[in-house]
């Protein structure tokens, strides 16, 4: 049959092939009939239609094409008569190559493309040659022989000016000139094109003078112009990695074969490991990556250097790189400053133990003899120990890192808690999957982003006896009590009626939760310093799935009384995690006599709170302009201008999507259109700060105004109907496009390793698929190209995970 199959591909060559950029939509059944709708009375005759439509489209792309060469070929005919009636000219050369002029760089510096000759002004020009150059003298153009040349201008040196007497520098003045000279003209240009009123003489009223890029915050190293540049990137950047590509091809190739075959083993019902034209299919793709990635150049080679030089920093000087927590930028401090602050953070919430030896033995055969003695009780399915058990090989301890706050005075660490492969992570994710639907349907007040809390201000009626209040809780999730929120989930659920979860009674639900909280342990190491163990005491661990959710239904059994309040007045009422939003017509007085006593309700549980009739929310800035709200974006005092920087290594439909998403998230947030206007422009700012080309922005923010408004300006946006767009976007299924959802029993999904010279080989995969598979059982299949990416700047510097005896199980002797 094999035999047979191949014998068929080779007196076959399909017209497919012959027509590039062939509709993917022809190719493959499901996807045509996913769009095009027949009759039912035609359902039995869907082979006959999509064969018919192929057809079709063959026969008129062939039609268009032979008369396209008709065309040229009437083209070709018509060219050959007339250059056969042309006489011929005699050539003349002059073999005189010094009086050709000689080209020389601009004065000004810029490449620019020379401006077409005037001739007009110059008669004497064609009167006879211009004689050979005198030296020390110059010939303007149209100069005859006879006139005098011009005389040299004499040069003078510059003067010397003695260091000392020059002036003293402004310390409060910003520096720039340079590059940030450069940088603030290219805003002008970008600000002044869509402000044509605005002279460029300035920037735009509203704007203050940027003439840096987004900064990294360091702390302890003085470092070279060009490593300040390279960590300016931020950690979101990744430079080009050829060599990776490479290095992680081959794994790629096989894991491509492997789904491939699979594929082909269901279509053709046989039993092969790897059938010959996918081992054809493997190699024409090596090949072809290898062939495009060796054209790659490398464009930046000061990004290598600053690397290696940052690795040694952190071995020698036991420096620390970190993501801030919230302008998401490179933070860079010494390992003494972070020991400092750990310990003062943990002997503020005096929630940690510290015990001696590593506890993941302990936690994994533990949670293994709890699930077993709940199986062997009949409190849980047989089916579920499967899931939920720890395995022996894969399980590390949780360990902790830490993320400065750099927004906040002193610059304090948020504790996060990492485990993904802790011997209680499924548990911890049973727990959060199943319970969190239910505090979802049951909390109305919940918020689960800032769209639904826009949505509320906007249905809401102000008075000028407004006011507003936000507070936090500070520390949460490390400062409730584990067996009191663990009982507070209980009688969420028992008075919401769910005796069962998933089939487990709540008695089993509350011995899941209590044997995550007992069993929190998790590893510190600092560079420099040995790994110290610690046990959790109270509260839930930071990064945790269930800690969340602990937390959020023992916060609202806290805050009930004080909620019912709230309604009962038809004031607003909201909680996003430990953060809420509150209305209130009551006098100041009264209003923080009520949250003092909500502050002394729960020893666990302190607040801070603010308020009045301007307040910032989420990432909102909302102020009462009776009778309703208004409401703009809100960043922090020490948010960076910063996004993925625009020639980092990543697919392109990445870097389109980043100002078309920021342009919606600020249609959604600004309820004004000159706030809207102004945020548009901020946006603009940002974007040319992260090297993102004037032209690409414009086309993105086209293509925004274009869904939302059908046209390519923001007129309509900007202008008195602002109001109804507005609402439109505030809707979740606004412009939401069914996606197609992959089907892993059936699709092909392959995954290569992502270089700016294979930005376009997605098309040459599937050109290649086409070729080699047509008329295979495998045609019909749908098979879809992805990337993945080299390692970021995070990746490479910040250095999160302690060693591996640290957080692993270490073989012992009968091992």
């Amino acid at each position: 049959m094999q035999h047979q199959l191949e014998k068929k591909l080779n007196y076959y060559q399909p017209s497919k092939i012959l027509i590039p950029q062939y509709p993917h939509f022809l190719r493959h059944k499901q996807e045509f009939f996913r769009k095009i709708q027949i009759p039912l009375e035609l359902e039995n005759k869907k082979d006959e239609i999509f064969d018919l439509s192929n057809i079709h489209y063959q026969t008129e792309y062939f039609k268009l094409e032979s008369e396209k060469w008709e065309i040229y070929k009437k083209a070709a005919m018509h060219k050959k008569q007339v250059i056969e009636h042309i006489e011929l000219m005699e050539t003349v050369i002059e073999d005189n190559n010094n009086n050709l002029p000689i080209m020389r760089p601009s004065p000004s510096g810029l490449a620019r493309p020379p401006a077409l000759l005037d001739f007009r002004d110059y008669p004497e020009v064609f009167d006879e040659w211009l004689p050979e150059a005198t030296p020390g003298r110059k010939r303007k153009i149209g100069q005859r022989r006879d006139d005098p040349p011009t005389p040299p201008s004499p040069r003078q040196p510059p003067p010397v000016v003695p260091r000392k007497a020059l002036p003293p520098r402004d310390s409060n003045a910003a520096l720039i000139g340079g590059s940030g000279v450069h940088n603030e003209r290219k805003l002008v240009r970008a600000l002044s094109r869509h402000h044509p009123g605005y002279t460029t003489s300035k920037l735009h009223p509203h704007h203050t003078t940027i003439s840096f890029p987004p900064q990294a915050n360091n702390k302890t190293e003085l470092l070279r112009d060009t490593e300040v540049r390279i960590l300016n990137l931020g950690p979101s950047f990744v430079p080009p990695a050829p060599k990776q590509v490479l290095k992680r091809l081959p794994k790629e190739i096989e894991q491509m074969k492997e789904k491939i075959s699979a594929a082909w083993r269901r279509k053709t019902k046989t039993i092969g490991r790897e059938p010959p034209i996918v081992r054809k299919f493997g190699e024409r793709i090596e090949e072809e990556i290898k062939k495009t990635v060796a054209t790659e150049i490398e464009k930046d080679t000061t990004i290598k250097k600053a690397i290696e030089t940052f690795r040694k920093i952190q071995k020698e000087k036991n420096i620390i790189f970190r993501k801030t927590d919230k302008s998401k930028i490179f933070h860079i401090d010494t390992s003494d400053n972070y020991i400092k602050k750990s310990a003062a953070y943990m002997e503020k919430t005096n929630a940690y133990t510290e015990i001696k030896t590593s506890p993941l033995r302990e936690m994994i055969d533990k949670t293994d003899s709890f699930l077993r003695n709940l199986v062997s009780s009949k409190q849980m399915p047989q089916y579920m120990l499967e899931r939920l058990r720890p395995s022996q090989k894969e399980s590390e301890l949780p360990h902790l890192y830490y993320n400065p706050k750099d927004h906040k005075i002193g610059e304090p660490l948020r504790p996060i808690v990492s485990g993904i492969k802790s011997p209680l992570a499924k548990i911890s994710s049973f727990l959060d999957q199943n319970i969190r639907p239910i505090f979802d349907k049951h909390t109305t007040y919940s918020l689960p982003n800032s769209i639904v809390f826009l949505k509320h201000l906007k249905n809401f009626e102000t008075t000028s006896e407004t006011y507003m209040y936000t507070f936090d809780v500070t520390d949460l999730y490390t400062m409730i009590p584990q067996k009191e929120a663990v009982l507070a989930v209980c009688e969420f659920l028992g008075r919401h009626g769910y005796k069962k979860i998933r089939g487990l009674s709540i008695n089993t639900i509350k011995a899941l939760f209590l044997h995550v909280l007992e069993n929190s342990y998790f590893v510190l190491q600092l560079p420099g310093l040995e790994p110290k163990y610690y046990k959790q005491t109270r509260g839930g661990a930071m990064g945790s799935a269930c800690t969340q959710v602990l937390a959020d239904i023992y916060v609202r059994k806290w805050e009930n009384d004080f909620v019912q309040k709230q309604q009962q007045e038809n004031e607003l009422y909201f909680r996003f995690r430990d953060d809420v939003f509150i209305t209130t017509r009551l006098m100041p007085q009264q209003i923080e006599s009520r949250l003092s006593e909500l502050n002394q309700k729960d020893s666990s549980l302190k607040i801070t709170w603010e308020g009045g009739k301007k307040v910032d929310y989420l990432d909102v800035t909302t102020e009462i302009e009776a009778p309703n709200f208004k409401t703009t974006v809100f960043r922090k005092l020490a948010a960076q201008p910063y996004v993925l920087p625009f020639h980092s290594s990543h697919p392109k439909h990445i870097t389109r999507n980043i100002p078309h998403a920021a342009a919606l998230r600020a249609t959604r947030i600004c309820s004004h259109r000159d706030d809207l206007r102004n945020e548009l422009d901020r946006i603009r700012i940002m974007l040319l700060l992260n090297k993102y080309p004037p032209r690409f922005i414009d086309r993105q923010m086209e293509r925004f105004f274009q869904e939302v408004t059908k046209e390519k300006t923001g007129d309509l946006l900007l202008g008195v109907n602002h109001h109804k767009y507005r609402e439109k976007v505030l809707d979740t299924t606004w412009n939401k496009k069914d996606k197609k959802k992959i089907d892993f029993n059936n699709d092909v999904l392959v995954h290569f390793t992502y270089t700016p010279s294979l930005t376009h080989f997605g098309a040459r995969f599937h050109q290649i698929w086409q070729e080699i598979f047509e008329g295979t059982p495998l045609d019909d299949i749908p098979v879809m190209y992805a990337n993945r990416l080299t390692d970021s700047l995070k990746h490479i510097l910040v250095q999160k995970k302690p060693s591996k005896e640290a957080i692993r199980l270490l073989p012992t002797s009968s091992e």
